[in-house]
């Protein structure tokens, strides 16, 4: 009876081995994959980081910025002076917007279980 439970208990043993060799193996494979495509996710975080804070800053302060900014290589002469003057009076207008935006939202509803 001993030789016979010895011998289950090496197939056992065995089995075991191989179940951790292929775990091994799938874990290997799963940490060369998030390396490959750590760029990847990297490219899509910088694109969500900046959406985000675009959403969350001032914002309009960059598009009007922008605006004079394309205006003012575009305009010969002295047309930049009347764009500068719309950009300065639209300003205060896409703050209260935008304020106004954000307090309208509803507030996220924390996970309190």
């Amino acid at each position: 009876m001993s030789r016979a439970n010895a011998k289950a208990s090496t197939q056992e043993l065995r089995k075991t081995m191989l179940r951790l060799r292929l775990e091994m193996h799938r874990q290997e494979i799963r940490h060369e994959t998030m390396v490959m495509l750590q760029p990847l996710q990297k490219a899509k975080d910088f694109g969500n980081h900046w959406r985000d804070e675009l959403k969350a800053s001032n914002a309009p302060l960059w598009i009007t910025g922008g605006a004079f900014a394309l205006t003012l290589m575009g305009m010969r002469g002295g047309q930049w002076r009347r764009w500068l003057r719309i950009a300065l009076e639209t300003f205060p207008n896409l703050r209260k917007r935008a304020a106004t935006a954000q307090s309208e939202k509803p507030e996220k509803a924390s996970d309190s279980a």
